[in-house]
């Protein structure tokens, strides 16, 4: 697979309630604001708020399974929250590939998850692609 800088995909999703169950007995996690409606609302959210690592989860697929794929090794991710999602809204990651390094194997990213006009977070990837000539 070759991949240049320019190269984009964009994958939507949603978040469910039971998504939010699952992630908070994986995680353990059970901050107020992302299990207590009632919390969230008075801390100025309209419900409560999609867990980040929710959203990463969706980044993970993009990286992994799309660009750079599966023959892909994530070395660097960032992530800066701008506001909330929600759960059930329909939201979309737009990846871009921004650098493509042949010597060193690197790719950089750059993505912004975005739902109904809103941007709810962006950031940069980093993945080393690897030279083994007996994989796609």
């Amino acid at each position: 697979m070759d991949i240049a800088v320019g190269d984009r995909i964009a994958h939507d999703f949603s978040v469910s309630a039971d998504d939010m169950r699952g992630f908070a007995a994986l995680s353990g996690d059970t901050s107020l604001v992302h299990v207590d409606a009632d919390f969230a609302r008075a801390r100025g959210f309209d419900d409560v708020i999609v867990y980040g690592g929710l959203m990463l989860a969706q980044l993970s697929y993009v990286v992994g399974m799309k660009l750079p794929g599966p023959t892909g090794t994530s070395t660097r991710w960032t992530i800066d929250y701008r506001g909330p999602l929600y759960v059930g809204e329909a939201a979309t990651i737009e990846f871009e590939v921004v650098g493509v390094s042949p010597g060193t194997g690197l790719i950089d990213g750059k993505y912004r998850i975005r739902t109904a006009g809103r941007l709810i977070a962006s950031g940069t990837t980093q993945s080393l692609m690897p030279t083994d000539p007996d994989r796609p």
